[in-house]
């Protein structure tokens, strides 16, 4: 469930607007067609996602249906880019009246990129649950999956991306020392009990000492 509130938040915010919601309908697509863990490669949720995020909602007061969910997959495949969306919400002034629509095309400004909604902290995460699952796929990642973009964006040099990729590994392959460190000493401790892994630390420290 932890992993959906940030979903279950925005459907918190639709349900309570006045106005408009067109934009963030879509923008709720755009985070699942982002998520890899939420969709496959071909837009499609996951297993149990959709309970997942019907869960999410109603723990916020909401109620949330398959159909509505799929409808902002729709929009969000139809409009992969906000210039797409914000066409669409010129024209349509309604969530209701773009869906019965069927989601007609827009066109996107040149050279604009799909939109990612995801903050960087979310993007960085997905990639940590990725790579723990053994789910990672170098084609699927771009720029913000790895690097903060509060620090680069799309004008950084690839001498500035490797500089901080090297801090970041440097800092990694510390935490990596110190984790092994840690197991040593605890196998040393371990062996000095005779691998009773029942016995306190303050025993165990004893025997090591004693030893």
């Amino acid at each position: 469930m932890t992993r959906f509130s940030a979903y279950g938040r925005q459907e918190r915010a639709i349900a309570a607007a006045d106005t408009t919601t067109v934009h963030e309908r879509w923008a709720f697509g755009r985070r699942l067609l982002c998520d890899p863990l939420a969709t496959n490669p071909d837009g499609s949720l996951r297993p149990g996602v959709m309970e997942s995020l019907i869960a999410a909602a109603r723990a916020r007061g909401v109620t949330l249906t398959e159909a509505e969910i799929n409808a902002r997959l729709t929009a969000g495949r139809m409009y992969p880019c906000e210039s797409q969306a914000r066409r669409a919400l010129a024209r349509f002034d309604s969530w209701s009246g773009l869906r019965d629509a069927g989601f007609p095309p827009m066109d996107a400004d040149p050279g604009e990129e799909p939109h990612d909604p995801r903050g960087a902290a979310e993007r960085a995460a997905a990639v940590d649950r990725q790579l723990a699952l053994g789910e990672y796929d170098p084609a699927q990642m771009t720029l913000f999956d790895f690097f903060p973009d509060d620090r680069f964006d799309s004008l950084s040099t690839l001498a500035e991306l490797r500089k901080h990729a090297a801090e970041s590994a440097r800092r990694t392959e510390g935490h990596a020392r110190k984790d092994r460190a840690r197991f040593e000493y605890l196998d040393r401790l371990a062996d000095a009990v005779d691998g009773d892994e029942s016995k306190t630390w303050q025993e165990a420290q004893a025997a090591l000492d004693a030893a």
